[in-house]
């Protein structure tokens, strides 16, 4: 491996906006918002390869642009000595992989199906589809992220879908139906706030969608109140799901997979009502307009209870998941429970909700500290009176 000399954390510190330092190939740039960007600049089988690879802020270092060389010439090496895969693998494009990929994913079990082919249908075939998935590059990936924000789309959005196109690509490569992937650039997400509705407002929220018209508003609002279910698995409870006895709601198809998702009693007794008489392939929220059976999503109807119920804030059904994750928090359940609880994939994303509650408590007992001590209320201001 080469030796750098220039890339010293010094040297780099010492760059203004707009300076760069090059070596080997490796190019770090300082930005005018004092960010540092690592990109590459190599000629390797004859093609020029002129890509970003990300950006400091968010975790990339010259290890990462190290890797992309070494896997451009490992790519190279892979060629000129024929293993490169069968002439029809190297000629599908990204619709035709995507499609194989979707029935792989249908026979093998695998996560949030419904999700991903949406993405794929609605977004990435119309503007990457007719690209050859093998030749699929960074500059590629930049492209398609330019025309997504020209469309509005959010850049948590756009994560969202480079994570099913990075899932489709490595999938390839376990399959050994590709031998490289490119990194594609992951967008930085602002920090967002977290907005949960207090208690007075669940209440709230719970006697509007009571009077609204639709009988699947109430339901609803009530399964993922009390539970934090995901909008999609919520849609997807059948009556065959829900086991009053052990309180428990089975969960076959959710981002985070099949699980077992417990529920209070106040919520058991609710659904015990509600599935009594009905067919154990009964959804609990049925559509007789949708193909499938059931609602496709709940949207227009749970705004339409939020208005009602007079709250002001950006209420989503989203919103009931960080409702029940944060009363859970000041209920005092530790980040393991909560994250079981609501089938987070890790610990750290269950954690913000007890860091949430373990600062307002602290905040409290700040409180009661000083408000039960001795202060004076008068301000002690110097004598006006000369010394």
């Amino acid at each position: 491996m080469a030796a750098f000399l220039k890339f010293t954390r010094s040297a780099q510190r010492a760059l203004k906006a707009g300076e760069s330092i090059s070596e080997h190939g490796i190019i770090y740039t300082r930005l005018s918002n004092g960010d540092g960007r690592w990109s590459i600049n190599v000629m390797v089988n004859r093609r020029r390869h002129h890509q970003v690879v990300g950006l400091e802020s968010e975790g990339y270092t010259r290890t990462q642009a190290e890797d992309v060389i070494a896997t451009l010439k490992a790519s190279k090496r892979t060629a000129a000595h024929g293993v490169q895969g069968s002439r029809q693998t190297a000629a599908l494009t990204v619709t035709q992989a995507a499609d194989d990929y979707l029935a792989y994913l249908r026979t093998h079990d695998g996560r949030d199906v419904a999700t991903k082919e949406m993405r794929f249908r609605e977004h990435i075939k119309p503007h990457l589809g007719r690209r050859s998935i093998a030749k699929l590059t960074d500059d590629d990936w930049l492209g398609y992220v330019d025309a997504r924000k020209k469309e509005g789309a959010a850049a948590s959005t756009i994560n969202r879908e480079r994570s099913a196109l990075l899932h489709l690509l490595n999938t390839m490569r376990r399959r050994k139906m590709l031998n490289t992937a490119p990194l594609l650039a992951r967008q930085k997400e602002p920090q967002g706030k977290l907005v949960y509705l207090t208690p007075e407002e669940s209440q709230r929220l719970l006697r509007a969608a009571e009077d609204d018209q639709s009988l699947l508003a109430h339901p609803f609002i009530m399964v993922t109140l009390y539970t934090g279910l995901r909008h999609t698995a919520a849609l997807n409870l059948r009556a065959r799901d829900v086991d009053v006895t052990r309180r428990i709601l089975w969960i076959g198809h959710d981002k985070a997979g099949r699980r077992e998702q417990p529920m209070p009693q106040i919520l058991a007794a609710y659904l015990g009502e509600m599935v009594d008489g009905m067919a154990p392939d009964d959804y609990l929220f049925p559509s007789q307009r949708a193909k499938s059976g059931r609602a496709y999503q709940m949207n227009s109807i749970f705004a339409r209870c939020v208005e009602r119920a007079g709250i002001s804030k950006h209420v989503t059904p989203h919103t009931m998941r960080h409702t029940a994750a944060t009363n859970a928090a000041h209920a005092g359940l530790d980040a393991a429970t909560i994250q079981a609880m609501g089938g987070w994939k890790t610990r750290a994303m269950a954690e913000r909700y007890t860091h949430a509650a373990s600062m307002r408590d602290a905040m409290d007992a700040l409180q009661g500290r000083l408000t039960s001590s001795r202060v004076t209320r008068e301000l002690h201001r110097p004598s006006k009176k000369s010394a």
